[in-house]
């Protein structure tokens, strides 16, 4: 084998593996139709902590928090009209849950396996390619469309937005998760992550774009 060939087989090995685990990017995980978070109808209530500030330095917050929540404008009222979470990106089910009570006004922390409890939330998490990843937090009970262990594209109707598990309100959670390092925020900010990974990040308080990778 020449030497030339040999260099070229060698930059295959080292280029293939990096493409297979390319980073996955992320569009908003929600419908932006006018009717649904489209127009003001949904809203940043919490970003990640960092310690008291939010990736931007900002203190919209809370003391914990381990990822971001959309709240729906209205309320119970813009939930029961129905609002769909949506995949952020191209993956599969991995994991769901569904079935318990979904309107949850305060976090019962004294019972966490009761209704409103931190562990009777219904949720969907689905793993990516670069094997990331994302949590749906919250989910109204049985709206979920989408059995574990199914591929999806990016962009599908999964859920609707509800108020189950420890919720003050309607919202979605919507949280990022690293193999090997745990919970991490797909915001880019001085205070917080130095690189994006939504396709359009968008404003502060704004929402995220919703084009696909």
């Amino acid at each position: 084998m020449s030497r030339a060939i040999r260099q070229l087989l060698m930059l295959a090995l080292c280029v293939l593996p990096a493409l297979a685990s390319a980073q996955t990017m992320f569009r908003f995980p929600a419908s932006q139709l006018a009717d649904q978070c489209g127009n003001g109808g949904c809203t940043v209530s919490a970003y990640k902590d960092y310690g008291g500030r939010d990736y931007a330095c900002g203190g919209v917050r809370y003391s914990g928090h381990t990822g971001t929540d959309y709240a729906l404008v209205g309320g119970f009222s813009k939930m029961d009209y129905g609002v769909w979470a949506m995949n952020a990106a191209r993956g599969y089910i991995e994991s769901n849950v569904d079935g318990y009570y979904d309107r949850c006004n305060y976090w019962n922390q004294s019972n966490p396996y009761a209704a409103c409890g931190l562990y009777t939330a219904n949720y969907i998490i689905m793993r990516h390619p670069d094997n990331t990843q994302t949590w749906y937090w919250h989910l109204k009970a049985y709206t979920q469309q989408f059995a574990r262990g199914t591929s999806l594209d990016c962009a599908y109707w999964i859920a609707r937005v509800g108020s189950s598990g420890a919720s003050t309100g309607p919202h979605l959670h919507f949280e990022y998760w690293v193999p090997g390092y745990g919970t991490d925020d797909p915001y880019a900010g001085s205070c917080g992550t130095p690189y994006t990974r939504w396709t359009s990040q968008g404003a502060y308080r704004g929402l995220p774009g919703i084009a696909c990778q």
